[in-house]
Formats: C-alpha cells, structure tokens, sequence
C-alpha cells in the first residue's frame, strides 16, 4: 500500500495587467471597509467578566494593532477587528470515534463550533 499522492500541479498563468488593476481595486474597497470604525460591546464568551488581548494587520501597508478588551465595556474598533472577532474566534466542539475497545479513535469528528468572543454593535440598535 502506497501512501504517496500524486498531484498534477498546473502552472500559474500570468495575470493581465487590467486583472491585476481589478484585482487591487477589489483589495483596496475591501480594505476601505475593513478600515471603518464601529461602536459596540465586547462579549467575552468563554470567561465571562474576562478580558483578551490580541494582535491584527490584515493588511500588509497596515501596521500591527494589539488589541485589550474586557467583557461587557463598549469599543469603538476597526470593521475588520469586529469581524474577525465575530467570525474568527469560534472553536471546533469535536466528538470522538470510538473503535470496538470502547477506546477514542486518532481523528475525530467535528460537530459543531463553539464562539469564544463577540461584538455586538450598538449601531443599529
């Protein structure tokens, strides 16, 4: 029994120079959205009444942010940063196999996933 995969890897073909132009401009109004501000409370999920500290750049011109929050307080932060915490954040909740010895199993399912944090928006309340 082999355990090596073959792969047929297909070389990249160039971009034109205009999917290259759309390709930034969809980047760029990404990136100005990311950017915007927004109002909301920090949820801290997982330890209530706690708090997190994070790092972020999602974006190579941007410069690193490390980020202190604490469950319950109200944060005027990035898109971005409310989205990554919102969508980011969420833990695997996994149930493992059990083989014929009543023994765990090496891999193991996922059922479903766990939200650590989130940001509510206290915008369009």
């Amino acid at each position: 029994m082999s355990f090596v995969k073959e792969f047929n890897i297909k070389p990249r073909k160039k971009l034109s120079d205009a999917d290259k132009k759309k390709a930034e401009d969809l980047r760029q109004k990404a990136r100005d959205t990311d950017i915007k501000m927004v109002t909301g409370i920090f949820k801290n999920i997982e330890v209530p009444k706690g708090d997190v500290s994070f790092t972020y750049r999602i974006y190579k011109e941007d410069n690193y942010q490390t980020y202190h929050l604490e469950d319950g307080k109200t944060y005027t932060i990035p898109l971005g940063v409310a989205k990554y915490i919102n969508n980011m954040t969420a833990v695997p909740e996994r149930e493992y196999a059990i083989n014929e010895k009543g023994e765990k199993q090496l891999y193991t399912i996922i059922k479903s996933k766990r939200q650590r944090y989130q940001f509510l928006s206290t915008e369009y309340m």
